[in-house]
């Protein structure tokens, strides 16, 4: 039964459970209430504890102050994102576009977001935000009638339940200090858990042992075909010691196509595997020379220009020192039969003998002009790319940077990798990736299982709680940051309607009464949070056009 059945039956069961349970008035019965699809739990319990915590009203009113800095912030850069977002997606193919599902943030729908990470980042997440508007509610005097959680099969939220009037009847500040506090809180706890994640537990991961780790496999290529998995790790090839990617990238095939022993890690079990060896094809611009030819992803390249191909290096330095004013041989092996050894291996594909190579500096002229320079009129250019058994390889503590080391270089690109990780599948962290990877230091004593537990529920409290911050920093209403937004309009409106009374008998126009400031501002909010979804949605349908 895939997903998607599973998805269905639990949705019926759950409005069979709704409607049962509003029939026979057992909703009303434990104090629950159905908002639609929605089963609302009511409490009163936990008052006292938000009544303990907001004594310290000093601290509460700092925080909120910040609170709001952190939310407006936030507010301006999430919306200069999305417009340049909004010209970005323009360029996009229809096939690069984002699926609807990826702009959803709830597990189960959101393909990246694994279900229970999801839910645990999203129950905290909840939890903080809403005990943080509760907290700075009772600051400003403002009685909370319940709490609660919100049902949509999984506890889809929290709630503080505010006296509505007390919320429109208490200052603009505390007002807006009441709603900041939800969004900076969720960024907060992000941080918090960033720390801990960056510094505490991902370094504590180390390599199991010295090799090239598998990160990537090209399809129809000797590793894809003869049993090389993601996540391996390469240990020896023909006897030859890989401690690292460069070592594999530096191999030296005498007769490319034939067989190469390589030992490998896999799940941690170390087996010995046949393949074919050489440098392989791993991706072909379509429209350039090598598409031209015919070929292929996943071949071998055994010789070219007349001369046999043995290493990485030596490939590239034969394809940028060949003419391109002429046809050039070149012989490829492919995936198929071999009567000789009577089982398929990689033989010579015979539809391939010669090239034509365009240069250097007219690919970069047509495609990358402000990339070009003079030196490329005399460099050959394929369209290919290539690695070596068809292997992406990486150094064996690659995957636990990404983690450990997730600031080195810029800082921007750095934090936009790292909250990236999930849509390059480097999160959550489990087998057989984990199992390259192994705790040390006061980790040690811990099993595998529950510190890879730790790490990936670190990282997602994270992930989930920064999400959740910035989403709801947005000026839009129901956002928190829309009634931010709202309350600094009003203070603004405010100030100029002062001014009109000032200088009423000068300029002869009146202020604007409190009923039309309010209609003006509801108007305004009204736009922007209208821009704001359209914003969102354009990076769904913009490429689409």
């Amino acid at each position: 039964m895939d997903g998607y059945a599973i998805a269905l039956i639990a949705v019926i069961a759950w409005f069979a459970i709704l409607l049962i349970g509003h029939r026979l008035k057992f909703w009303e019965k434990i104090h629950c209430q159905v908002y639609g699809p929605f089963l609302m739990i009511k409490t009163r319990r936990g008052r006292e504890l938000i009544d303990r915590l907001s004594k310290r009203e000093r601290f509460w009113t700092a925080f909120g102050r910040i609170s709001i800095g952190v939310t407006i912030g936030s507010m301006v850069a999430l919306m200069l994102m999305l417009i340049w977002e909004a010209f970005l997606v323009l360029s996009l193919p229809p096939s690069a576009a984002p699926a609807p599902e990826m702009l959803i943030g709830l597990p189960g729908i959101n393909p990246i977001i694994p279900i229970w990470y999801g839910i645990l980042g999203i129950a905290v997440g909840i939890f903080v935000h809403e005990f943080a508007h509760g907290i700075l509610s009772r600051v400003a005097n403002i009685k909370i009638e319940s709490l609660g959680i919100l049902l949509l099969i999984f506890p889809m939220g929290a709630f503080v339940e505010p006296n509505e009037d007390e919320i429109k009847a208490t200052s603009r500040k505390k007002r807006a200090r009441m709603y900041a506090a939800g969004p900076a809180t969720n960024m907060l706890v992000a941080f918090i858990c960033l720390i801990v994640f960056v510094i505490v537990l991902a370094p504590s991961a180390q390599p199991v042992s010295d090799g090239a780790a598998v990160i990537g496999v090209t399809p129809n290529s000797p590793a894809e075909k003869f049993g090389i998995s993601v996540w391996s790790e390469i240990l020896s090839v023909d006897g030859k010691t890989i401690s690292n990617a460069s070592d594999l990238n530096d191999l030296f095939f005498i007769d490319p196509g034939g067989p190469a022993n390589i030992s490998m890690l896999y799940r941690g079990s170390q087996t010995t595997i046949e393949v074919p060896k050489g440098v392989v094809i791993t991706s072909v611009t379509p429209g350039d020379p090598a598409s031209a030819a015919g070929i292929e992803v996943g071949m071998i390249v055994s010789n070219l220009n007349n001369v046999p191909i043995f290493t990485l290096a030596q490939f590239k330095s034969v394809i940028e020192n060949s003419t391109h004013s002429a046809s050039v041989s070149i012989t490829v092996l492919k995936y198929g039969y071999d009567p000789t050894q009577g089982k398929n291996w990689f033989v010579r594909e015979p539809n391939v003998t010669s090239i034509f190579l365009s240069s250097k500096w007219t690919h970069y002229a047509l495609n990358y002009p402000d990339q070009n320079r003079e030196e490329f009129r005399n460099v050959s250019y394929m369209g290919v790319g290539s690695s070596v058994f068809g292997i992406r390889g990486a150094d064996p503590d690659y995957v636990i940077n990404q983690y450990a080391k997730p600031f080195s270089g810029n800082l921007a690109s750095s934090s936009l990798r790292l909250i990236a990780l999930p849509f390059f599948g480097f999160t959550p962290v489990e087998g057989p990736m984990a199992d390259l990877y192994e705790p040390t230091g006061a980790f040690a004593s811990l099993p595998s299982g529950v510190y890879w537990l730790l790490l990936n529920s670190f990282y997602w409290i994270f992930w989930i709680n920064l999400m959740l911050g910035l989403t709801n920093a947005l000026p839009a209403v129901p956002l928190d940051g829309g009634f931010v937004f709202r309350d600094l309009l009003k203070g603004v409106f405010e100030r100029v309607n002062t001014k009109r009374q000032e200088y009423e008998h000068i300029g002869g126009r009146k202020p604007m009464t409190e009923g039309q400031m309010d209609r003006f501002i509801g108007y305004i909010s009204l736009s922007i949070s209208l821009v704001v979804l359209f914003l969102i949605v354009w990076q769904i349908i913009g490429p689409r056009l």
